[in-house]
């Protein structure tokens, strides 16, 4: 606001000092200001000429951000702070994945007391769990009265989670996959925790057309040894592929395995069945005879030779490879025989079974069986069901004699039961 004096005579310099006292901490104190004053005209007026500006001289003092956060070891969070010089400030926060550049941003506004602005990041970025990897987290403070610069700092922190065998995205959360009538493969991303008790999806994402040209879509695991999921595909000639994941939701080229899987009706993969940490193949073949392929973590050649487990297997139509659900030596195989009764199997550590154990009827009403990785985060492996009457998720316990717990309904592929003809 100005003030200008009204009479003849020359304005007299005064200077006067506005202050603010007894101020704690993130209080703005003021500078002096220079007025001009009418000395003779009597009626007080004066006109302000300068403004020093303020004096606050905003600083990031300290900064509480992890080198690393195991997700997976805070409940899928991890909480950030940074200790200002003053409270009346605000505090914008850039996330970013170095090697995907997707980005979290927020604004932390100012604490009920003290200087430290602090907010807690759920470990997604729009709506979808963040990929691990090393991020940069960017802070910028700006004073709430706009005077002043900003004030920046920048740190790394890494990201890290336990690996989850069916991850095709490097985010820990499981991600299934599914081919439509079209030849259509579709990738849906699961949270990576429950939503209000259920396993829910978070993210469809579209891979590519032409995958009608295969009999079977397997998940398999980490073959080659990149971390991220697998997939083998049988087409109709008995050419086995394999497709390398990439990490980032897709896959490489496919890869030419072997001809000859012709012989085989029913594949199967994912689970660790010899110990030795790597994921391996069951095939059934025509004759009802079950063989295992073990996993060499090769790119070139991804399994040794077959070696027998037995015959008999002929009784069953569905094949499901879910990793050790029972907490023995190895992985774990779940069969379905063709009164709908499920069976377990459990791996001894050398690609063979212990004796089967029922788990239960009616499971006929499923087209498609999953084994899912680990789902809910609980450390261990789950199983996916699809079908025409909904698709649930059945946590695994841990038990030998009663290894899932009761299915749970989830709204992954909600009135799409008929819709998928492979799911892996």
């Amino acid at each position: 606001m100005q003030f200008r004096s009204t009479g003849n005579r020359p304005a007299l310099a005064v200077t006067a000092v506005l202050a603010v006292t007894a101020l704690g901490a993130g209080t703005l104190a003021t500078a002096p200001a220079a007025f001009a004053a009418d000395a003779g005209s009597g009626s007080g007026s004066v006109t302000k000429v300068a403004d020093e500006g303020r004096l606050v001289d905003l600083k990031i003092e300290q900064t509480h951000v992890p080198d690393t956060v195991n997700l997976d070891q805070t409940g899928g969070e991890v909480t950030l702070g940074w200790t200002l010089s003053h409270r009346e400030a605000y505090l914008d926060v850039t996330l970013t994945h170095t090697a995907t550049d997707q980005t979290f941003h927020t604004r932390v506004q100012a604490p009920a007391e003290g200087t430290r602005f602090s907010f807690t990041w759920d470990g997604t970025i729009d709506g979808v769990d963040a990929p691990n990897g090393s991020y940069g987290v960017e802070a910028e403070a700006k004073l709430l009265d706009g005077t002043g610069e900003p004030v920046y700092q920048g740190w790394l922190m890494n990201v890290v989670r336990s690996v989850n065998p069916h991850d095709y995205t490097n985010n820990g959360s499981t991600d299934v996959l599914a081919r439509d009538a079209a030849g259509v493969l579709w990738r849906d991303d699961l949270r990576d925790r429950p939503v209000n008790g259920q396993a829910t999806p978070a993210q469809r994402t579209r891979i590519g057309s032409g995958w009608q040209t295969y009999k079977q879509i397997e998940a398999v695991g980490d073959l080659a040894g990149s971390q991220a999921g697998d997939l083998v595909a049988l087409d109709g000639s008995g050419v086995l592929r394999h497709y390398l994941g990439k990490g980032d939701g897709n896959f490489s080229s496919r890869a030419r395995v072997g001809g000859g899987w012709g012989v085989y009706n029913k594949l199967t993969g994912g689970s660790d069945l010899d110990g030795d940490g790597r994921t391996d193949l069951l095939a059934t073949d025509t004759a009802g005879v079950l063989w295992f392929y073990k996993g060499t973590g090769s790119v070139a050649a991804p399994f040794a030779s077959r070696a027998r487990v037995g015959a008999g297997w002929g009784v069953f139509n569905q094949l499901t490879a879910v990793g050790n659900i029972a907490g023995t030596a190895a992985g774990d195989l779940v069969a379905r025989d063709t009164d709908g009764v499920l069976w377990l199997y459990q791996g001894n550590g050398r690609g063979n079974f212990s004796a089967r154990v029922r788990v239960g009827g009616g499971w006929g009403a499923y087209s498609q069986l999953v084994g899912a990785g680990d789902v809910d985060n609980d450390g261990r492996p789950d199983l996916i069901a699809y079908g025409v009457g909904g698709t649930y998720l059945y946590r695994s316990t841990g038990s030998t004699t009663a290894p899932f717990s009761g299915r749970q309904s989830t709204p992954l592929y909600a009135g799409e039961g008929s819709k998928f003809n492979n799911v892996a």
